[in-house]
């Protein structure tokens, strides 16, 4: 089963060390709902596995 991780940060223009994680999880429906809501993040960043999904939301 895939693990789903949902990353955010209020930079404009943010480095490696600037995410801050706002959800891991085992469910794909959960993980992308919560990469849409823009509330307290400028940036949202949703990774499969480890792996870059969605690089910047």
């Amino acid at each position: 089963m895939a693990r789903y991780e949902v990353y955010g940060t209020v930079k404009a223009s943010p480095a490696d060390g600037d995410w801050e994680t706002l959800l891991a999880t085992d469910d794909a429906v959960e993980a992308t709902q919560v990469m849409h809501e823009s509330e307290g993040t400028f940036w949202r960043r949703l990774l499969e596995d480890g792996q870059v999904v969605l690089p910047c939301v």
